[in-house]
């Protein structure tokens, strides 16, 4: 799939040896310390190239999540984590890096995953982001929004304990129509 415009950017699953090239977007997707009290996955193998890669299972799952990349001019610049829930995907994570942002690298992600959704036949594509405990939403509610991604309802759960008292899940759904 590719975006028209100046870039040329396509959509692919990703291989162990893309690996660095993840940490660095994963690492460079939002100013240190920003996603406090949003949830920021600290135990998450994709902060260390080398547990990445002893986390992988070929052909390109980590932690039970398919990773697929954007790639632009033959370098990284996005990836997201999918996982297979029966009638939907659920789009469990999406990273590009904070100099590349706004350029629709994170939409075109979104709609590779969408596009992949229609042609297996599931009904929706979900995600999640959250809520702090003070209330306010993570910055990429908006965005999901735009993208026509629906609010269904907040949940406390394993994930938002782990984050700390009062942290909620905002949970999202996109019904697809079947092409």
């Amino acid at each position: 799939m590719t975006e028209t415009g100046a870039f040329d950017i396509h959509v692919r699953p990703a291989t162990r040896a893309d690996a660095p090239a993840i940490v660095w977007v994963s690492s460079s997707s939002i100013l240190p310390g920003e996603d406090a009290g949003f949830g920021g996955d600290i135990d998450s193998p994709f902060h260390d190239a080398s547990v990445l890669a002893a986390a992988w299972r070929d052909p390109n799952v980590v932690g039970g999540e398919e990773v697929l990349v954007a790639e632009m001019g033959g370098r990284i610049v996005g990836c997201v984590t999918v996982e297979d829930r029966g009638g939907e995907l659920e789009l469990v994570n999406i990273q590009v890096p904070l100099q590349l942002q706004g350029r629709g690298i994170g939409t075109l992600l979104v709609r590779s995953v969408e596009e992949r959704a229609r042609a297996e036949g599931k009904r929706a594509v979900t995600a999640g982001t959250s809520r702090n405990a003070e209330g306010v939403a993570w910055k990429s509610l908006p965005w999901w929004q735009h993208l026509g991604y629906l609010v269904t309802h907040e949940e406390e759960n394993e994930w938002t304990r782990s984050i700390g008292p009062g942290v909620r899940e905002i949970r999202l759904r996109k019904e697809l129509l079947i092409e």
